[in-house]
């Protein structure tokens, strides 16, 4: 897939690992794990919107790449991205390692570029084939902290683990926690800017307990997310094509049944922004990214 594809897809969907949570509505201490029904199925859509745009300042030359980056983006660019896949818990190993079994039903892309509408990246109906016909096998801790994932055909390696890494960024807490009560995880998110620079964004997310309210089949527990990446760069560095300065900042909210161990919904945001640098030109590169979680029902 192009690079635009795959910053497109920022965040799109991996694994989403079902939890179980052993506590008392309301107030009190919440132990948050991971369900054991082994062979139960949840079916989940995750959709985002991601919006990105170039502006170029100073008067030197552009070289090709920054040419080409600013006839893509100056107009401003909206994707659309929709994933719907399932996940089988398959196995629990006696240490209370998890096993799950992923596959993907359906991957839409919708573009737009100024007042018209983009075409699929190159690659896409066969990517997407790729996706829809594989599977993902995913060992988790009890805290939901991925051990391991290997998958179906080595083809679909690059597209699912993008899916994988950035789906549902949320950790357990190690131990019992309150409202109030917060604990930290890291998360490493897929990062394609068009313009150079690391492959993944490593992000610390703190988790926050935010409330525990009412749902149809129980107690939710409202999780909170939040965390910021930033990275500066050697002029020696932006000599070979890196941008010079990078931030980004992550919050979400993750929707979890405790009584059902699973996540039921999801909302998230990315704001991003690189400063690239060919010595008297600059190109500041921003990005914001809506994603929403739903636990549907399956086809």
């Amino acid at each position: 897939m192009s690079r635009a594809a795959a910053l497109a897809i920022l965040f799109a969907v991996g694994t989403c690992l079902a939890t179980t949570a052993a506590g008392q509505q309301g107030q009190g201490e919440h132990r948050l794990r991971l369900g054991d029904r082994i062979g139960r199925v949840d079916h989940y859509r995750l959709a985002f919107d991601l919006e990105m745009r170039a502006e170029y300042s100073g008067s030197g030359a552009m070289d090709e790449a920054t040419r080409r980056l600013l006839a893509v983006l100056s107009q401003g660019m909206d994707v659309r991205t929709a994933v719907e896949y399932e996940q089988r818990l398959a196995d629990v190993a006696p240490d209370e390692t998890h096993i799950f079994e992923v596959r993907w039903h359906d991957y839409q892309f919708q573009g737009r570029l100024g007042d018209e509408e983009i075409p699929p990246p190159p690659g896409h109906a066969s990517a997407r084939r790729e996706l829809l016909s594989g599977t993902a096998r995913v060992k988790t801790t009890p805290t939901a902290e991925t051990l391991d994932v290997s998958y179906s055909s080595p083809s679909m390696v690059p597209l699912a683990r993008q899916f994988h890494q950035a789906g549902m960024p949320t950790f357990l807490p190690a131990t019992p926690v309150r409202v109030g009560d917060s604990w930290t995880g890291r998360a490493s998110l897929p990062l394609q800017t068009g313009i150079g620079g690391p492959e993944s964004m490593e992000f610390e997310l703190e988790h926050t307990l935010r409330e525990v309210r009412e749902g149809p089949d129980g107690p939710i527990a409202v999780i909170a997310l939040s965390g910021s990446y930033t990275r500066e760069e050697s002029i020696e560095a932006m000599e070979l094509g890196l941008p010079l300065h990078m931030e980004a900042s992550f919050t979400g909210v993750s929707l979890f049944a405790i009584a059902e161990g699973r996540f039921v919904g999801g909302s998230y945001e990315l704001d991003m922004f690189a400063l690239h640098s060919t010595g008297a030109a600059e190109v500041e590169l921003t990005g914001h990214a809506n994603g929403r979680l739903e636990l549907v029902e399956a086809p």
